[in-house]
């Protein structure tokens, strides 16, 4: 028989200071038919951190020269919103193009079909918010790809 499960340590509050941020690892896609060049820091997720509720984290696509970066038209099950902090892009939501910049805050609901691509100078960042308790939860279904996340 196995030993049950211990339950998920309480929400605690938590402050991330600029230089505990830039030291967390970046992550990124297995390969660039999914996301090219896009990485990201999860900040908060609760496989990581002692929160629930929401899935945070920065993500940067590099500035628009040869390796531009883009990340590829998917779904997921839970909403998500982003806060572009640094850089211009564009954002497409089913179809529609939305141009963002710093300062721009988007909504995407849940299963909406969605991608980001930089076309600005510098590097496109955003902060991302899930509805979800952590990042494993968020499953991205790739359109045109097979793979799964």
């Amino acid at each position: 028989m196995r030993p049950p499960t211990p339950p998920p340590p309480q929400p605690q509050p938590l402050v991330l200071h600029p230089r505990t941020i830039s030291q967390l690892p970046p992550e990124t896609f297995p390969n660039e038919t999914t996301a090219r060049n896009v990485s990201w820091k999860t900040l908060f997720s609760n496989d990581k951190t002692a929160t629930n509720t929401f899935t945070t984290g920065l993500a940067t696509c590099p500035a628009s020269t040869a390796s531009q970066g883009d990340l590829k038209l998917h779904r997921h099950t839970h909403a998500e919103m982003y806060y572009v902090t640094a850089g211009r892009g564009v954002v497409t939501i089913e179809g529609q193009e939305y141009g963002v910049g710093e300062g721009s805050l988007v909504f995407i609901p849940a299963d909406a079909e969605h991608g980001v691509r930089n076309t600005g100078v510098g590097d496109l960042v955003w902060l991302y918010v899930f509805a979800a308790d952590g990042f494993g939860e968020v499953v991205y279904r790739f359109s045109g790809a097979k793979a799964k996340l």
